[in-house]
């Protein structure tokens, strides 16, 4: 099989000679000899062996539907794998089925009007759009199926590159304040889920952080809590899983309240497994009914609701036991970097954008302050 280059435009095209003395022209993407040089031998090589894959023939949404239950599915943590799969089907999927678009034809235009219209009318309720951080993950997700493609040379260049996004969400999370813990521990006392409160308010551990945490993680002797692993929701049950990044594997103090807690929980679960015997789950884990079996994920949400509700406390759900903790951390002076060391945050931005909202609380407390000292 033979095969030359042809410059139409500004833009290089192989020559592939077929039977009969047709030929079939094919872009190269790209303006640099050289390197259409490179994408015709690949061309050729791969039409003789017929592994060719004509761009042109290939739907958009057929390449990522393979990209996600072929390529990446055997790269990705499972529960990760979910969240893309929920993402094309409910969003990605509806809205390029009617554009019926192949995969060459697919340009920056048709990716950003996706955006838009998301961000416009994006919600299944049909309350408004989709805000500006769940639409990066979509940006991600587009992003990372379309590099593949690039790498596959079935395209010269991602068309999501240049898409703009909308302004990221400002988040401010709810909290309690001193005396609202201190109520909250009273409330959740005995409790199925006053232990994972507990750990939470002192640690602002994640949910998942705090459910996944198992008695190997503690270390008496040595003084210190790890975090090892996370138990979250997938597919309606709970699975463990690595912990989100590298920065939320900690080792913390195992501070002298905590540890007297846990012993005396460890001692009160051992003597349930001698009394339970064979009806016993001896599953390891921290936080579990008195028999040992795990609680489930979204249990720890809804318990928590419900005794807020019940005792007529303003309503927060469990993560924001987290912010409370940061929250009462930063009041009492502890560093951004501090914080961010306690809570696992992957960088000290996370933790300025998501509490500085309590920071400018403390500013103003200095000017109050400042106002009093020196008026005239």
């Amino acid at each position: 099989m033979n095969g030359s280059l042809q410059k139409k435009g500004n833009m290089w095209y192989a020559v592939i000679s077929l039977e009969g003395k047709k030929q079939k022209w094919i872009s190269t993407k790209t303006k640099d000899k050289n390197k259409a040089k490179v994408v015709l031998r690949d061309i050729l090589t791969k039409m003789e062996n017929d592994l060719y894959i004509d761009p042109t023939k290939v739907k958009f949404l057929d390449f990522m539907d393979d990209w996600l239950n072929l390529v990446i599915s055997k790269e990705i943590e499972k529960t990760t794998l979910e969240s893309y799969q929920l993402t094309y089907k409910s969003h990605i999927k509806p809205y390029f089925q009617k554009l019926n678009l192949s995969l060459s034809d697919l340009k920056t235009i048709h990716l950003q009007k996706y955006i838009n219209e998301k961000h416009e009318n994006g919600r299944r309720d049909g309350k408004g759009g989709l805000g500006g951080n769940t639409l990066r993950k979509h940006k991600i997700l587009l992003k990372s199926c379309l590099d593949y493609a690039v790498k596959m040379r079935l395209i010269g260049k991602n068309p999501i590159d240049n898409v703009v996004l909308p302004k990221k969400d400002k988040f401010t999370g709810s909290y309690y304040n001193a005396e609202q813990i201190e109520r909250l521990l009273e409330i959740v006392k005995n409790t199925p889920i006053e232990t994972p409160v507990f750990l939470t308010v002192y640690y602002g551990f994640r949910r998942g952080e705090v459910l996944g945490l198992k008695w190997s993680d503690v270390d008496f002797k040595e003084g210190t809590i790890t975090i090892n692993n996370t138990r979250v929701r997938y597919s309606k049950v709970s699975v463990d899983k690595s912990p989100k990044t590298e920065k939320s594997r900690r080792t913390l103090p195992l501070m002298k309240l905590v540890s007297s807690y846990l012993k005396k929980l460890k001692l009160k679960l051992n003597n349930n497994k001698m009394a339970m015997g064979k009806d016993y789950q001896d599953n390891q884990y921290v936080c579990c009914w008195e028999n040992g079996q795990l609680y489930s994920v979204s249990f720890i949400n809804h318990k928590l609701t419900k005794l807020l509700s019940e005792y007529e406390m303003p309503h927060i759900r469990f993560h924001d036991l987290r912010h409370s903790t940061a929250s009462f951390l930063l009041k009492q002076g502890f560093s951004l970097k501090e914080i961010q060391e306690w809570l696992g945050h992957a960088d000290i931005t996370t933790t300025a954008n998501i509490y500085s909202h309590v920071d400018m609380e403390m500013k103003k407390n200095i000017a109050n302050r400042l106002d009093t000292r020196f008026a005239i």
